[in-house]
């Protein structure tokens, strides 16, 4: 009777504590966290582009946006540095695990080759 106890103690601890994040995650966080201001600066100048009377707007979210693909391209190079650069096999999971987490960033595929691909 102590056994099952014990048991049943010692399964319901293990199940409160969340899975640890995988390295897949882990890549796919890093990444959203340096190319998510990029993807959202490409957005707004979308935007802008089709509004034929914010050019000067227009000109400035370029600039803005080299600016951001430097930064991001460096931070990407940490990310390498950390976890290695991408294989093949695993583009599709990176891109799966941003769609939960920055799904914006997700349909960004040759974003994500570019920055950590191989």
């Amino acid at each position: 009777m102590r056994l099952l106890l014990f048991t049943v103690l010692f399964l319901s601890w293990g199940c409160d504590d969340p899975p640890a994040d995988t390295r897949i995650d882990r890549i796919a966080k890093a990444f959203c966290e340096c190319t998510g201001p990029l993807v959202a600066l490409n957005q707004q100048t979308a935007r802008l582009a089709a509004d034929t009377t914010a050019q000067v707007g227009f000109q400035e979210n370029l600039r803005k946006i080299q600016e951001e693909y430097n930064r991001a391209k460096e931070c990407s190079a940490t990310v390498i540095g950390q976890f290695g650069r991408l294989k093949k096999e695993e583009f599709v999971l990176v891109e799966k695990a941003l769609s939960g987490k920055c799904p914006d960033l997700a349909t960004q595929r040759d974003l994500l080759r570019e920055m950590l691909g191989e």
